[in-house]
């Protein structure tokens, strides 16, 4: 059927009409944000381009050879470092050694690992009760970790050699 009368068209919700008008502010702040971060990006790029220019018109042959030797120099240096930083502090194991070594017993050589933290030792002492006492603080002591007694001889002034070996624990160093 054919309508005479027409019908007025519907109105959108005042909802419909303020988001449309919001997401059109949203566009066109977007685009204005875009030619501003543009422009923004477009004067550091200015600037760093001076800059370089300044910086070349500054350095001289010379100068960049200098600042060649100070990196190299600077290079050194770090690794210089790094080496420092990994070397293991020593002194702390003969310390522990002096402190436990027996009265009568004279060590003669000494074999010291640091990466091991293992002690080998040749020595000498007047008779086999201060050996044993020697094996007996060493055993106590904390910082040693292991005591092997490996070999043991008397010698032609009747005094008792022997050779030994121990290892410190890792905290030590």
């Amino acid at each position: 059927m054919v309508e005479i009368i027409p019908k007025e068209a519907p109105r959108p919700s005042k909802r419909l009409n303020a988001l449309f008008y919001f997401s059109i502010f949203l566009l066109a702040l977007a685009v204005g944000g875009y030619f501003a971060l543009n422009s923004f990006l477009q004067e550091a790029e200015d600037d760093l381009a001076s800059l370089r220019a300044e910086v070349s018109q500054i350095m001289t042959p010379e100068k960049i050879a200098l600042e060649q030797e100070i990196l190299t120099s600077k290079k050194r240096i770090d690794g210089f470092s790094s080496l420092i930083e990994q070397h293991l502090e020593a002194s702390t194991a003969f310390e522990i050694v002096q402190r436990v070594t027996h009265p009568l017993v004279w060590f003669t050589t000494f074999d010291f690992d640091s990466r091991q933290g293992a002690f080998k030792v040749s020595g000498e002492t007047q008779n086999f009760e201060s050996l044993g006492q020697q094996i007996l603080i060493m055993e106590k002591e904390e910082a040693i970790s292991t005591v092997n007694l490996e070999t043991i001889s008397i010698s032609r002034e009747g005094k008792i050699e022997f050779s030994m070996s121990f290892s410190l624990s890792p905290d030590v160093f």
